[in-house]
């Protein structure tokens, strides 16, 4: 997986925190155990610290937006029932992300400007539209 792929995912995983609900109501539909609402909400948590993390140590994202994003996903995730645990486990998580990026940043700079070029401002936009614009 390349820093690029990592980040555009985040980037997806932003956009669609709120698709929790959706694939709720898609397995009930299907006849399938749905996840509970709690365990969707953790997932999401520890999703938006892994963007977090990203965002701070990769992209070099402002902290007090970063706090604004962690501040809108604790309004949107109110169903998990330790959001400081999945929060602090998900950006742990992207530590190997962020030594990925440090590396082909020693490795490859050429490389390393254009995955920040073509990620982070995607990044940023999602943080955006879950903030706000905050």
């Amino acid at each position: 997986m390349t820093p690029k792929t990592v980040l555009t995912g985040v980037f997806v995983a932003v956009i669609g925190c709120a698709a929790s609900a959706q694939t709720q109501q898609r397995a009930q539909q299907q006849g399938q155990q749905a996840p509970s609402p709690e365990s969707l909400a953790m997932e999401g948590v520890r999703t938006c610290g892994n963007i977090a993390r990203g965002a701070a140590d990769v992209c070099h994202i402002d902290a007090a937006k970063i706090e604004r994003f962690k501040a809108a996903a604790r309004q949107n995730f109110t169903a998990a029932p330790d959001f400081d645990g999945a929060w602090n486990l998900g950006y742990a998580e992207a530590q190997s992300a962020v030594d990925r990026f440090a590396k082909l940043k020693s490795s490859n700079p050429a490389e390393y400007a254009k995955e920040l070029h073509e990620a982070c401002p995607a990044l940023d936009r999602g943080i955006d539209e879950v903030t706000g614009g905050q």
